[in-house]
């Protein structure tokens, strides 16, 4: 998982009702057997996901819901649990990912712009741990307290930075668009592990089901990023954080309607 197993979740509606439908498809995934065919997870089960990311001036879990929630792992935040915002996730995502893009392209003024130096990042090319690390400091800020949401904000940057960068062919990047979509699908997946890690790792299920449940979850976020109306302008950290932005608040109202 790409959080604390401890952590229970934020104990609101959105937390719940997200655990709710990953718990009742892995269980069908293990009662099925490991050489049955995979349980599809309908892209939908994932949409209370958009609903932990609290836009401006909003609680973090929609309709009828109080703030904070009752989660007791460790690293949560005031309140007792994640307190992820819509802005600050697709802020250092972007800026992430446009990152890598610069990088990928040869951008050395845009990498400027982001605090970073292009001959530096090819220098140190051969150590993607080292690379990543430059991308993550220069997208999320000097390592944190450890809270889940700032975790999650690092792992995000990390995995986004990473497929840019292998993504494509050798001589051609992948699309923005495809930037975007990639950047939402892990935002959406990281929230989905964290909010439901303590349940999918409580030693009910086999270790395979687990296993092949993290692995289709990120399928699933991936198809469900993939249905987002998205407008998107350019690579830039701008354009990007506010694609992904848009995309993260689009996807909220559809889980918010009655």
């Amino acid at each position: 998982m790409g959080t604390k197993g401890s952590y229970t979740g934020n104990g609101t509606p959105a937390s719940k009702e997200l655990q709710s439908n990953v718990t009742q498809w892995l269980d069908a995934q293990a009662a099925a057997g490991p050489g049955a065919p995979p349980q599809q997870l309908d892209p939908r089960r994932l949409l209370p996901s958009l609903g932990l990311f609290r836009p401006s001036g909003a609680h973090a879990d929609g309709p009828g819901a109080g703030a904070g929630g009752g989660g007791t792992g460790a690293g949560g935040s005031a309140g007792g649990g994640a307190q992820r915002t819509v802005a600050q996730s697709s802020r250092t995502a972007g800026r992430a990912a446009a990152a890598a893009y610069a990088y990928r392209t040869g951008d050395a003024e845009a990498l400027r712009e982001l605090g970073l130096d292009y001959a530096q990042l090819r220098a140190v090319a051969h150590d993607p741990i080292d690379w990543t690390s430059r991308i993550v400091d220069a997208a999320c800020g000097p390592l944190a307290d450890g809270t889940i949401e700032d975790t999650e904000r690092r792992f995000v940057a990390s995995e986004v930075a990473q497929w840019v960068l292998e993504a494509g062919t050798a001589d051609t990047p992948p699309s923005a668009e495809e930037v975007v979509r990639e950047t939402l699908a892990m935002i959406i997946f990281e929230a989905v592990v964290s909010e439901t890690a303590a349940k999918m790792n409580d030693g009910s299920r086999p270790a395979w089901a687990t296993a092949d449940g993290e692995r289709q979850l990120l399928e699933t976020a991936r198809a469900l990023a993939d249905r987002a109306s998205l407008t998107i302008t350019g690579p830039s950290a701008a354009e990007i954080t506010r694609a992904v932005e848009e995309g993260i608040g689009a996807m909220r109202s559809i889980w918010m309607e009655p």
